[in-house]
């Protein structure tokens, strides 16, 4: 395995826009179906469902900005290939970091329960990873259409699960 790959901008650039695409999928799955029952209850600091619906493509431009930042971040950092070991412990950290800062300045001035801060930052720290491994994978693959494929391909997947798992619970 050749570890002195250097990743061209324009890879890279290709590598956070499908990892973003992955983000958006992962959360879809969580906040859509898994945790959806969190977003139903009464919490004065959480607005409306009604605006929260209309809001969705800030949230996602939010998560664009999030993942450039991974990105920028990731190639500043591992100039050439890093090992899948390296960047697991990137994502490690920089998820653990991001979660613990955003739960940290939440809980001081919004009130939002603990449990639903641990459990959205918990979220937030599932993506991150997910984000800075499929950014590895897409930056550095020798089969890079195969690699975006088949992240198409998880993203939708992701996508079809939460419909999947909504509807059943919609039918409980």
């Amino acid at each position: 395995m050749n570890n002195n790959i250097q990743v061209s901008t324009k890879r890279a650039i290709t590598a956070i826009f499908i990892a973003w695409l992955l983000f958006i999928g992962v959360d879809f799955l969580f906040h859509a179906a898994i945790l959806e029952s969190l977003w139903k209850e009464e919490i004065p600091a959480i607005k409306p469902l009604d605006d929260l619906a209309i809001l969705i493509p800030a949230g996602y431009a939010s998560f664009l900005l999030l993942t450039t930042l991974i990105g920028f971040v990731f190639f500043r950092i591992f100039k050439t290939k890093p090992s899948l070991k390296e960047v697991f412990k990137f994502g490690l950290i920089f998820g653990l970091l991001f979660s613990a800062a955003n739960i940290t300045g939440l809980f001081s001035y919004v009130a939002i329960p603990l449990k639903q801060l641990l459990i959205f930052n918990l979220v937030y720290f599932i993506e991150i990873l997910v984000v800075a491994i499929a950014i590895y994978h897409l930056a550095y693959s020798i089969k890079r259409k195969k690699v975006v494929w088949l992240s198409f391909l998880i993203f939708f997947g992701l996508v079809i699960l939460a419909i999947v798992i909504q509807n059943i619970t919609a039918n409980l």
